[in-house]
């Protein structure tokens, strides 16, 4: 999958401070998806390994008593439907945008994502290139406090 991310979502998924992305729409299946992160940089950057959403009607449940919680549930629900847990982020060699298209004059960066498994030339071309930089980041979520709950990211 690509997923396309805003460069200040990028960094705080980057930095570890992000432990859950947020979507109106998404798979029901565990993804391993390229980040391509939009202007300014327009590249791809990194690799994020996301598990099973969640309905975040569920935590609206599980915090029912606890008002904070459910406020920032339904400011979020206005937005969004699903939070899918980080559970590692892996930065990549960059691919800018030039270079994707060198690759493919078609390749059109993704609104929110794709299946890269639908186009196999260019997801080669992405593994082959996309190599590990530097140490990954993994969450463990075992112990989240209600404060990761629709976390206000500033």
């Amino acid at each position: 999958m690509l997923l396309s991310f805003k460069p200040e979502w990028f960094n705080k998924i980057k930095d570890g401070s992000k432990i859950f992305e947020y979507r109106r729409t998404f798979p029901d299946e565990e993804i391993i998806a390229y980040m391509y992160v939009s202007t300014p940089m327009k590249q791809i950057v990194g690799r994020v390994h996301l598990g099973k959403k969640i309905d975040i009607h569920t935590w609206k449940e599980q915090y029912q008593g606890d008002q904070q919680v459910c406020e920032r549930i339904d400011d979020y629900l206005q937005r969004h439907t699903y939070a899918m847990p980080i559970l590692s982020f892996q930065m990549t060699k960059a691919i800018g945008l030039k270079t994707l298209r060198k690759f493919d004059p078609k390749f059109v960066c993704p609104q929110m994502y794709y299946y890269l498994d639908k186009y196999p030339e260019l997801f080669a071309f992405i593994q082959n290139n996309a190599t590990d930089m530097g140490e990954k980041v993994v969450h463990s979520f075992e112990n989240i406090s209600r404060n990761e709950i629709c976390r206000k990211q500033y």
